[in-house]
């Protein structure tokens, strides 16, 4: 007689199958970026995450819905994930915006709540279909038929977990491993999710349409660190998919304990981008693109700093972000937290030139009070606020821009005399 008994041992490692699907392609650009086509960046990235997860995971089975520029209808990426069983299906995607200012990144999961701003990004990438040839395949589903909307949640239900688990992942490592901006995850009714029978995303890596992200995007480096946010984020997915399937990890070196940094006491940092004689508009094209830029006046020079971090590693990268820009002599500056200028002097804040006198609490001054007015040569400088310590000095630039003047700067005085 022979007898067979069962007992519990962690599995090996089987395959896990992702597919990557680079959006876009052939006659279908996508977003016309301010450096680049999204057909473009979303190949590049996706074939550098592809070589990335096949050089450190020899048990996964990497399949791209395209590796070169060409056309491929929504419904032949969703068979080709399905035909190939796929745990994980990602479409890597672009956003654009006619307001050159919107950025950051966002991860979308299928689902039909729905808002403006989600109905907006879904049309655009949805409207590919009009470049296909059978379009009525995707009329098949109606999202306002009720019965057709349980259907859909019945079938959804099953990877939707892991689905927002996986675009969370994603949006954390933006924020915390980038510093980039993220627009959260979200749901959205994407034809290219919707038919998937795995945990499914669509990552937008951000506004080709602005000018900082577009440029980072388009750029090695840009793609170098997307690719890399996308890839920790698998990395995390697959571990826990694999604890859940009772898989064991095979030759796991320890991996040594992060330190984390410690902030500086007292001080911040900042990028000093540039110094000059003449002062500058928010978007005179002598910036580069450089945003939210701090401009101090010292004595007859115009100072002009980038961003403010209390984290050496911060500094860095805004610092490689300056100098990306083409300000090649940019450097880190270090400031002493809520110093205070010493006997009589303090800042102001600079709003106004003109060649005419105006009163206190003119019209002109947009609800500003208290306005110092000091002649110089033909011209009348109009000042605000009189402040001991930058970090006062800089809240007072913001009350004044949110009045509208949004190339106020801020200088030092000796009582009521510019420095």
């Amino acid at each position: 007689m022979m007898v067979f008994s069962t007992f519990s041992f962690a599995q090996k490692k089987q395959n896990f199958v992702i597919v990557i699907d680079a959006g876009h392609g052939g006659h279908d650009a996508g977003a016309r970026g301010v450096a680049d086509l999204e057909k473009n960046i979303t190949l590049d990235v996706s074939k550098r995450l592809a070589d990335l997860i096949k050089k450190n995971h020899k048990d996964v089975k990497v399949v791209l819905t395209r590796d070169s520029d060409v056309f491929l209808e929504l419904w032949e990426r969703t068979r080709i994930s399905n035909d190939n069983h796929a745990n994980l299906f990602v479409s890597i995607h672009c956003n654009s915006a006619t307001n050159s200012a919107a950025t950051g990144t966002e991860t979308f999961v299928m689902g039909l709540k729905r808002s403006n701003e989600t109905d907006e990004v879904s049309k655009r990438e949805n409207s590919v279909v009009f470049l296909e040839k059978d379009q009525e395949r995707y009329e098949k589903f109606n999202p306002n038929d009720p019965e057709a909307v349980i259907a859909f949640e019945i079938m959804n239900a099953a990877y939707k977990e892991q689905s927002i688990r996986f675009a969370d992942l994603v949006e954390k490592g933006f924020v915390n491993r980038d510093f980039r901006k993220s627009r959260g995850v979200k749901q959205a009714n994407f034809h290219v999710l919707r038919g998937n029978a795995s945990p499914s995303v669509l990552i937008e890596l951000g506004f080709i349409s602005n000018y900082d992200e577009g440029t980072f995007l388009a750029s090695n480096e840009g793609k170098d660190k997307t690719t890399q946010t996308v890839y920790e984020a698998f990395k995390q997915f697959k571990k826990e998919f694999d604890r859940r399937s009772g898989i064991e990890e095979e030759d796991e070196k320890p991996k040594p304990v992060k330190k984390v940094e410690k902030a500086l006491e007292g001080k911040k940092l900042k990028i000093k981008v540039m110094e000059s004689k003449m002062k500058f508009s928010a978007t005179s094209p002598q910036l580069r693109g450089l945003t939210d830029l701090d401009v101090i006046q010292e004595g007859d020079n115009y100072v002009y700093y980038y961003g403010e971090t209390d984290l050496q590693s911060r500094a860095d990268d805004l610092l490689s972000t300056v100098k990306r820009k083409g300000f090649s002599g940019a450097k880190i500056v270090e400031f002493e937290t809520n110093k205070k200028l010493e006997g009589g002097k303090n800042y102001r804040v600079q709003f106004m030139t003109s060649n005419k006198k105006y009163k206190d609490k003119d019209d002109k001054f947009n609800g500003l009070t208290n306005v110092l007015r000091v002649k110089e040569g033909g011209l009348q400088k109009y000042y605000f606020g009189a402040d001991k310590t930058m970090e006062a000095a800089q809240k007072t630039l913001k009350e004044v821009q949110d009045k509208g003047f949004r190339n106020a700067f801020i200088v030092t005085f000796n009582g009521e005399s510019p420095m």
